[in-house]
């Protein structure tokens, strides 16, 4: 069920009554951690092996926009050089800010969850970082250290959807989920250029990838699985692997750029 937030007596009520009707509810994620209802399944580390993922980009990658700030100049003072979009990451024909996961082959296994909050601070008008991935019922943690007042305004498909304001400099808030999503949008209304995802998994075996594209998911227990890479502009790539006891399995994944199709 749905909440109203609290009123922002202080807050100039002409320049945010549209802001404020965007808020009127927060959904129920902030407090939908799930209770460990079966037992976790111990893996086997003397047999446990790691799947090495490279996620490629082919084509010559379009030029990344700048952002304007220019509207809001508190946000512009923050950055003396210009800052591009974070949508398209490539260098050296390797992609950034892809999340690799495995997709299927776990089966019924349970895994704890993790406890550390995973968070995405809002500086400089832009959320850092900008591609995030976490466990069912870990903490998704928000901050501001900014000046600005932003608003932390998730658009999920599966999980409840959230919406609510940070104007206090240094402040925090947290949300989890109950249930796995990949590539959830996080949006400031405030400002229509920061932009984050957030991708929730019910297994520790997810990573984002660096700028060098690669990454490693450790302490697999061997069997036959589907891994799969999401990438908020090119869409999700899967692949099958099959991992044998103590081994390393290689796994590449391409993605064709526009102006590289057919």
């Amino acid at each position: 069920m749905e909440r109203p937030i609290a009123r922002a007596r202080r807050l100039r009520p002409v320049a945010l009554a549209g802001l404020l009707a965007i808020l009127a509810a927060c959904s129920n994620s902030e407090s939908s951690t799930p209770a460990q209802t079966r037992a976790v399944t111990p893996v086997d580390l003397a047999t446990a092996g790691s799947i090495r993922v490279v996620v490629s980009y082919t084509g010559t990658p379009p030029t990344p926009k700048l952002i304007n700030m220019s509207g809001t100049p508190a946000c512009a003072a923050a950055h003396p050089a210009a800052v591009s979009d974070q949508s398209l990451m490539v260098s050296g024909g390797r992609l950034a800010n892809a999340v690799v996961y495995i997709k299927s082959g776990l089966g019924d296994r349970a895994f704890a969850t993790a406890s550390d909050p995973v968070v995405i601070d809002q500086k400089g008008c832009l959320y850092d970082p900008h591609v995030v991935a976490l466990m069912v019922g870990q903490p998704l943690r928000f901050r501001n250290s900014d000046q600005e007042a932003h608003n932390v305004h998730g658009h999920p498909k599966t999980v409840d959807a959230w919406n609510f304001l940070m104007s206090r400099p240094g402040s925090t808030r947290d949300v989890s989920f109950d249930k796995p999503e990949v590539g959830i949008a996080v949006a400031c209304d405030v400002h229509p250029w920061m932009r984050a995802y957030v991708s929730v998994f019910d297994n520790p075996y997810f990573a984002v990838t660096p700028s060098d594209g690669t990454i490693t998911l450790k302490a697999v227990p061997p069997g036959d699985y589907v891994v799969a890479a999401w990438h908020e502009a090119l869409g999700t790539l899967v692949r099958p692997v099959r991992l044998a006891p103590s081994a390393t399995a290689d796994v590449e994944f391409t993605f064709q750029g526009a102006n590289d199709a057919g």
